[in-house]
């Protein structure tokens, strides 16, 4: 009797881990977990659904990683498993964990070798004596959703014209730019086409939207990846040019940028204010390199650029 109950209940728990099986798959749901206190990932359910690797593989991969110091430890499980991009998310979820904290984040994630992915993971601590031994996660793949959320996402930030950052969006990145650095030197740059409007009169609106995508493309490939690139309108783009120590550079890039060239032989014209020695916020930058913009067109002309203040500067 005693024989036959615990063939039913070991019939039940091969039922109720291939019904689990099934749902995992069915959602493309990874569970893991770690025993925090030997830093050993200790099981692995369903990861090739998300990382096209077997569980097996992974728990042997992070094995040796149980002999490191803490602190050596989190960064193997960080490099093997996310992105580096994502590192201050991950280090925010271990803190969560070791607080004895559930923690929910989204992250680009690999195994084994596979691409990234986007992922959404949910993470509980397991305590006893209210310090956290165990840790039990879900992973789940959000790469589609997270790709069509971004898409939707750079298509209200986007200028549709230019693909630059639309007027709002330069805004709100130029804002947030100088909050988050508020100890390195930046320029806000305003850039006007000359006479848009008589080049559209004289060689026709085709010859204005060509010379409206040049300058895109010129202020795109003349600086850096970093720095925030926006159309402020018509004829108008604003810039943020960020982490500078002093002008000539900047001076260099303008050379370059009042000439936008084509069948018009079309100019700029650019104002600059420097932020925090003009001006400390977005409002009176703007204004202040408005002004300097304003100042190039009357007293320089076509094809000039002007600081805002110049004395002091190296």
């Amino acid at each position: 009797m005693h024989q036959d109950a615990l063939s039913n209940e070991l019939f039940e728990l091969t039922q109720y881990k291939e019904r689990l099986y099934v749902a995992l798959k069915a959602a493309k749901i990874c569970v893991f977990e770690v025993d925090l206190k030997r830093q050993l990932y200790t099981f692995f359910e369903n990861a090739e659904d998300i990382f096209g690797v077997s569980g097996e593989r992974i728990l042997e991969d992070v094995r040796p990683y149980s002999q490191l110091e803490p602190g050596e430890y989190q960064k193997a499980v960080s490099k093997y498993f996310s992105h580096p991009e994502d590192g201050p998310v991950i280090d925010r979820a271990f803190k969560n964990i070791f607080g004895g904290t559930p923690t929910t984040y989204q992250a680009r994630m690999k195994a084994g070798g596979s691409d990234y992915i986007w992922c959404e993971l949910h993470v509980v601590p397991l305590l006893e004596d209210q310090v956290p031994v165990k840790m039990i996660g879900v992973i789940i793949d959000i790469n589609d959703a997270k790709k069509k959320t971004d898409k939707l996402v750079r298509k209200t930030h986007t200028d549709g014209f230019t693909g630059l950052y639309n007027k709002q969006a330069s805004i709100d990145i130029i804002r947030q730019t100088l909050k988050e650095q508020p100890d390195q030197m930046h320029a806000l740059v305003l850039l006007d086409i000359d006479d848009l409007k008589k080049i559209n009169d004289t060689y026709g609106h085709a010859e204005g939207d060509r010379v409206i995508r040049t300058v895109a493309d010129a202020l795109t490939d003349s600086l850096r990846r970093t720095d925030v690139i926006g159309r402020f309108g018509g004829d108008e783009f604003i810039l943020l040019i960020q982490n500078i120590t002093n002008t000539a550079w900047l001076e260099e890039r303008f050379q370059h940028l009042i000439q936008c060239g084509g069948e018009s032989g079309c100019t700029n014209c650019i104002g600059s204010a420097l932020y925090p020695q003009d001006a400390e916020t977005f409002e009176e930058l703007f204004d202040k390199a408005d002004q300097a913009l304003y100042r190039s067109k009357a007293s320089k002309g076509k094809g000039s650029y002007t600081f805002f203040q110049k004395e002091g500067l190296d």
